[in-house]
């Protein structure tokens, strides 16, 4: 029993040792609905940007990709830029929509 104990705890021991922490930076890209001045599209990209900047972990961890890392903490909004792109959905139907750039950084478990 004793041997078993010990074996056990050598195991979890040597398997923290495989997991390491590593600082990730990405950045990800919102957009905002249709508006039909820029000043709009502007007033709503940078609304967006704030509203990004004010979430809790949990509600980034939701927002942001970073579904595909294990154990995510401690995520940090950095800068984010807004520009607006023009289009339209129809001929002489101008319309233009924010594009918010978000940088963001975390730390993640992962497994060597």
């Amino acid at each position: 029993m004793k041997n078993t104990i010990i074996l056990a705890s050598g195991l979890l021991l040597a398997s923290s040792a495989f997991a390491s922490t590593t600082t990730v930076s990405d950045n990800a890209t919102f957009k905002t609905d249709a508006y039909s001045s820029k000043a709009e599209a502007y007033n709503a990209g940078f609304d967006l940007s704030e509203s990004v900047k004010a979430m809790d972990q949990s509600q980034l961890r939701f927002n942001l990709p970073v579904q595909s890392y294990t154990l995510v903490k401690n995520i940090n909004v950095g800068q984010s830029e807004v520009t607006v792109e023009e289009f339209a959905s129809s001929k002489g139907d101008i319309q233009y929509r924010a594009i918010v750039d978000v940088d963001y950084q975390f730390n993640a478990n992962e497994s060597n």
